[in-house]
């Protein structure tokens, strides 16, 4: 196994643009019922209790 050197300084670069469009495409995926529909129709079905 390679060790890492930890003194290495790393760079992370932020790109609005790649984080708009990934964002966008969560949404249509959320808004299309591809994204949390069957939990969502479970949930709906068979309501659970919570005791707090």
């Amino acid at each position: 196994m390679v060790k890492q050197n930890p003194d290495k300084q790393y760079l992370f670069k932020f790109d609005e643009q790649g984080t708009n469009e990934v964002s966008q495409q969560i949404m249509n995926s959320y808004n299309t019922g591809f994204i949390d529909q069957s939990e969502d129709i479970r949930d709906r079905e068979n309501p659970t209790v919570t005791e707090g």
